[in-house]
């Protein structure tokens, strides 16, 4: 006989959340029953959602960051992630929500803060105005209810995270947006503000759009030594990079100042 899952339900000031708990996984869940992380119980490095495995595919195009930040972290997915694969990076994770991150601490493994490891409680658009720190990396995977906030998809913020990359930095975001007219505004934004250093990829069977963006023009590299670094990451990573690589050229005219 098959034990049930088990499912815990609370209301934070910020967010309305349930956490199932089968023999593999954590599976946390908004009160609409979306899904919004799942966790590998015993594995939880490997990144178990398509969008999220495919948002690091921006490490395909920098050097291995040594300052990231984190620009939501729900129930930690990524801060898992980077811990593992990436030892000696220092990691900043800002969430609205302290609540929630206690609730995460408790249930699903999500690490404490360490010498490695710094979580700021504040509004992303407060953090983002007084930011004096410079990234390597920054991933941002923040929502307002089941879409991507619109600040996040203006000139101003793309011209905030723009100035605290790092020379040969890059950000990753991972975008909910229904419209076609407002995402093709938000591109043409990033494009503009990243010198037409961006990628962009849809993700198969989900609505999650990807897009990626550097802060200077990437050393010139043809698709074989892109593929060689796909398969370095491979085996890193534990992750197919070769299929995101595959993915990326199918989604993006070569010759556009990136691939």
């Amino acid at each position: 006989m098959v034990d049930e899952p088990s499912v815990f339900k609370v209301s934070t000031r910020y967010n309305s959340i349930s956490i199932e708990s089968d023999a593999e996984y954590w599976t946390l869940r908004t009160a609409n029953d979306d899904l919004q992380s799942r966790i590998n119980r015993t594995y939880p490095q490997q990144l178990a959602l398509k969008n999220l495995i495919y948002l690091t595919g921006i490490l395909l195009f920098i050097p291995p960051p040594k300052n990231i930040c984190l620009l939501g972290v729900g129930a930690g997915s990524l801060v898992h992630f980077f811990r593992h694969n990436y030892p000696h990076s220092q990691i900043t994770a800002i969430e609205i929500d302290g609540e929630l991150l206690e609730i995460m601490q408790q249930r699903m493994a999500l690490a404490t803060t360490d010498d490695r490891l710094t979580y700021i409680i504040d509004d992303a658009v407060h953090y983002l105005d007084n930011c004096r720190q410079q990234f390597d990396l920054i991933m941002v995977d923040l929502f307002l209810g089941d879409q991507s906030p619109k600040w996040l998809l203006q000139k101003d913020s793309i011209q905030q995270l723009y100035s605290i990359l790092n020379k040969h930095g890059g950000v990753g975001y991972n975008l909910l947006i229904d419209s076609e007219k407002d995402f093709n505004c938000y591109y043409k934004c990033l494009a503009e503000v990243f010198h037409q250093q961006t990628l962009c990829l849809p993700i198969e069977d989900l609505d999650n759009t990807l897009t990626y963006a550097f802060r200077d023009p990437l050393p010139v590299r043809d698709m074989n030594e892109n593929l060689a670094k796909a398969m370095t990451l491979n085996t890193q990573n534990n992750l197919n990079y070769v299929e995101i690589l595959s993915t990326i050229y199918a989604s993006n005219p070569t010759g556009s100042g990136v691939i």
